[in-house]
């Protein structure tokens, strides 16, 4: 009895983790409007009393063998700082090491998967510079969906030219997972290939990607995308994809060996994505949680920085928060499905050290936002206290790292002059805070199922 009751528990347990939210009813919007200010203002409130805090810190002999007292606030900055810093050195290693080897032009079949909705304006994009690939082994697969009638026309003109070819998704419509996943079932080439419909793609990139895949060991190669600074909401969204994308996954992918494999800019083999059963139309963010299944299944997933594809950003500050709260949210789902895969595979004795990993790095990306938006008064502790000059540490890193990456883009030829947008940097992290902790609750409480598009201009 004891053993039967211990199994029900648990699988109620199980339950529980694995059930989907969303909740069609919600608490209200105004209550959720009362936890927001609820959560900001304690994370504010606990920001500035850890920040007060004086740690008695160790001086080495050698420097001395003594003590000295600072503010926890102070730490803050060093501990950002070197993080940041570190993580800087090591992508400019890779950028390094990354250059110009073998660029084959022929070899393995490749399919060019193309999702498109509402996008038909900006779909000549992909589908051009896919054809200028300098891989000629190479098709383009347009995926619409049945209700897009001005994307199925476009398609249907640009599918008159060789190697193009549009789908209508009416097996699985109403996702971009359904969408790539229709065309892997449909097509036959040795490889999968993804990108999104405003992607101007490098046209050396599919080649760099298929002799990674061929030398081995790489199942996957992933790409850099990187937004075009187009105005306010353009530079924000630039300069926040190096920080966030670019930089802050350095040290945890060296760590631990998880590395994101997106639904753009992506070449895989298709057993790799058959070994995953692709993407699940069931994810808000079905690229991230793609990613984790790659990284619990043994999948090799590489990373290729040289060829980037250059993509349209968000227009407005609307769009902006909008697709940051959509990403965020997925997060909290794709969070809430690994807790649970993890306590059922933990139970059954299959799992591997990567189950328990792959929660604590998604719960990172969720819960850093906290870390991001508690810096705001640990600042402003240093300013009371008359010590606001160690702010300029953590700013001349993310500054400067920010500057680095915009002069190389710059060099290698994808964006214009350099400007100052990298000033933004200090104003756009705690609103991508904001974003990230408000899409959490909505998640918990009032998320429909339902997710932000952002509008694309030609």
């Amino acid at each position: 009895m004891a053993d039967s009751s211990r199994v029900s528990k648990l699988r109620k347990l199980w339950s529980r983790a694995t059930t989907r939210l969303p909740h069609p009813d919600g608490i209200g919007d105004r209550a959720e409007m009362v936890l927001f200010g609820l959560a900001i203002s304690t994370v504010v409130v606990t920001g500035y009393l850890q920040g007060r805090l004086r740690l008695v810190l160790p001086i080495p002999a050698v420097f001395g063998g003594d003590a000295v007292t600072v503010l926890q606030a102070t730490t803050a900055c060093l501990t950002l700082s070197g993080l940041f810093g570190l993580s800087t050195l090591v992508l400019l290693g890779q950028l390094g090491r990354s250059g110009e080897t073998r660029l084959p032009t022929t070899g393995p079949s490749v399919t060019a998967v193309v999702p498109v909705y509402g996008d038909e304006s900006v779909l000549h994009r992909s589908v051009v510079s896919l054809l200028q690939s300098e891989y000629r082994n190479l098709s383009v697969v347009i995926v619409a969906e049945p209700d897009d009638e001005a994307s199925i026309r476009r398609g249907r003109t640009l599918a008159r030219r060789d190697r193009v070819e549009l789908l209508v998704n009416d097996r699985s419509p109403g996702t971009k997972a359904g969408a790539i996943d229709y065309a892997a079932a449909e097509t036959t080439s040795d490889l999968l290939a993804v990108f999104d419909a405003d992607e101007r793609v490098d046209p050396r990139f599919v080649s760099r990607a298929v002799a990674r895949i061929e030398d081995g060991p790489a199942d996957i190669v992933q790409g850099r995308t990187i937004p075009e600074p187009e105005g306010f909401t353009g530079l924000a969204a630039y300069y926040e994809s190096i920080v966030l994308g670019d930089l802050s996954q350095r040290l945890l992918t060296a760590l631990t060996g998880f590395t994101v494999a997106a639904s753009r800019t992506v070449v895989m083999r298709r057993v790799a994505f058959d070994a995953v059963d692709g993407y699940d139309p069931a994810m808000l963010t079905e690229d991230y949680a793609f990613a984790f299944d790659c990284y619990c299944s043994g999948v090799e997933v590489v990373e290729q920085f040289s060829f980037a594809s250059t993509i349209e950003a968000a227009h407005t500050p609307v769009d902006w928060w909008g697709q940051r709260k959509r990403w965020m949210t997925g997060y909290a789902q794709v969070l809430h499905r690994l807790v649970g895969r993890g306590l059922r595979r933990l139970w059954a004795r299959e799992g591997t050290h990567r189950d328990l990993l792959a929660p604590a790095i998604c719960a990172s990306s969720v819960f850093g936002n906290v870390f991001m938006l508690s810096l705001l008064p640990k600042a402003a502790v240093l300013v009371v206290h008359g010590q606001g000059r160690w702010l300029a540490l953590p700013g001349f890193t993310l500054i400067g790292a920010a500057l680095t990456l915009r002069v190389y883009d710059t060099a290698k030829g994808r964006l214009g002059s350099v400007g100052v947008g990298y000033l933004l940097l200090p104003a756009v992290l705690p609103l991508y805070s904001l974003a990230g902790i408000k899409a959490v609750l909505e998640y918990l409480f009032t998320w429909d199922g339902e997710w932000y598009s952002v509008s694309k201009g030609s």
